[in-house]
């Protein structure tokens, strides 16, 4: 859906199954040498303020990772992230899946993100410019197909 903004849903219980997921098996891959390829098809804007006004509409963070910050455990690759953006940007920062994975990816792994909101697409731009990722404002779905 074109209007969809995850800024709404940032934080929700999916939002710390999924991104502790994605770190560990990120994690897990990068022992190897072997290059890989991320790509995700709905990457919303990569890093959110859990302050933000359309943040705090639903509330959806505070029964989310507010209550579950310390579910994965200290060492897990989630929480060190999480932990490490908060000390960079403050305690309401919140990683997206793209910022984890461009931040636990290696240099020679590739990193593509599909976003189709144009506003969801200018910020996961922003958020990932430091990073040698690709942000595609085009169908996630399309751009897996293109890319495999």
């Amino acid at each position: 859906m074109l209007s969809y903004q995850h800024i709404y849903h940032a934080g929700n219980l999916a939002d710390v199954h999924k991104p502790g997921l994605l770190a560990w098996i990120l994690a897990d891959l990068t022992q190897k040498d072997k290059p890989l390829s991320n790509i995700e098809t709905h990457a919303g804007r990569a890093f959110y303020d859990l302050n933000d006004a359309a943040a705090l509409k639903t509330g959806e963070a505070a029964q989310g990772i507010e209550k579950a910050a310390g579910f994965l455990g200290p060492d897990h690759p989630y929480t060190r992230m999480l932990d490490q953006v908060r000390a960079q940007h403050g305690p309401t920062a919140y990683p997206g899946s793209p910022l984890l994975a461009a931040q636990l990816l290696r240099a020679g792994d590739a990193l593509n993100f599909a976003a189709l909101h144009p506003g969801e697409h200018a910020a996961l731009g922003f958020a990932l410019s430091a990073f040698r990722a690709k942000c595609y404002l085009q169908d996630g779905f399309a751009l897996a197909h293109s890319l495999i």
